[in-house]
């Protein structure tokens, strides 16, 4: 038998015992909570650092089972964030890969979403996550698994399963200003359909270098992932072509970065102006 075949073949019998939610033809209640509840603030964080909503929800719904487990219960931490050296807040213990290791506590999720961002943002073994186009999940999914995020071993597996179930890359589009509406019809459509077939297509296989399933990292394809620079806030008069000439860049670039369809803006609307 062809060696890669016979790792899919161990990781999907792994995956099927330890996520039982994901075999099951109809969407998982807890998880369409977890989604409701989290997601606007994931958008949030991905408007702010980068970190694309799918991932961060995955990652959220995968850690905590989907709101549920002891440690998330205890001590807010949505993403399974160990103290380390440089944490001087609370603290609560909890088995891990060892008993009684230290976790950091929050005072609510909010703060747990955010210093999970911070994190990947401060440490540089994570700084080449941010070369992946957003929509990359599986090139964020095996990133995070190589730069040590997490010691199960089907851990990249698990996340692409959620992503891909629940559709949560359609959460990447949502924009932090016009969320609200988008959000909830999104989760009255994954609540009332059957879950969606995963597409086995080479992104459970772990790749031979930092792409993913003969994915290209963005900086290396058409349409990579564009850095803000910094947001503006739309006046009276602003269109995408003037903001273009007045930061240096082109209607294009802020349509992509902003996930516009259209140029019409609204007073008040914030847009972020890429790098040049």
């Amino acid at each position: 038998m062809n060696p890669k075949n016979t790792i899919v073949l161990i990781f999907s019998f792994l995956f099927s015992i330890s996520s039982p939610a994901l075999s099951q033809e109809a969407p998982n209640e807890n998880i369409i909570k977890y989604i409701e509840q989290y997601a606007a603030l994931a958008v949030k964080e991905m408007e702010r650092t980068g970190i694309p909503a799918s991932i961060k929800i995955a990652q959220g719904i995968h850690e905590t089972n989907a709101g549920k487990s002891d440690l998330v219960l205890q001590s807010n931490n949505h993403f399974g964030i160990k103290c380390k050296s440089s944490w001087t807040g609370e603290k609560v213990y909890h088995n891990d890969d060892a008993e009684g290791e230290c976790f950091r506590k929050y005072e609510d999720a909010t703060a747990s979403y955010l210093d999970h961002s911070n994190y990947l943002k401060s440490q540089p073994r994570y700084s080449f996550l941010f070369e992946y186009d957003a929509d990359d999940y599986a090139a964020w999914a095996w990133g995070l698994k190589k730069a040590g995020y997490a010691t199960n071993p089907i851990y990249a597996q698990t996340l692409i399963k959620y992503v891909e179930a629940y559709q949560l890359n359609e959460l990447n589009k949502f924009a932090e200003n016009e969320e609200e509406e988008k959000l909830e019809n999104f989760i009255e459509k994954i609540r009332n359909r059957p879950l969606q077939p995963i597409a086995n297509n080479g992104k459970f296989i772990e790749p031979d270098d930092k792409a993913t399933s003969g994915i290209k990292p963005a900086k290396e394809k058409a349409g990579k992932r564009i850095k803000v620079k910094k947001t503006h806030v739309v006046k009276r008069g602003d269109s995408l072509y003037s903001l273009s000439k007045k930061y240096g860049t082109t209607v294009e670039a802020l349509k992509k970065i902003n996930h516009l369809k259209k140029e019409a803006l609204q007073v008040g609307q914030k847009i972020k102006i890429p790098k040049k």
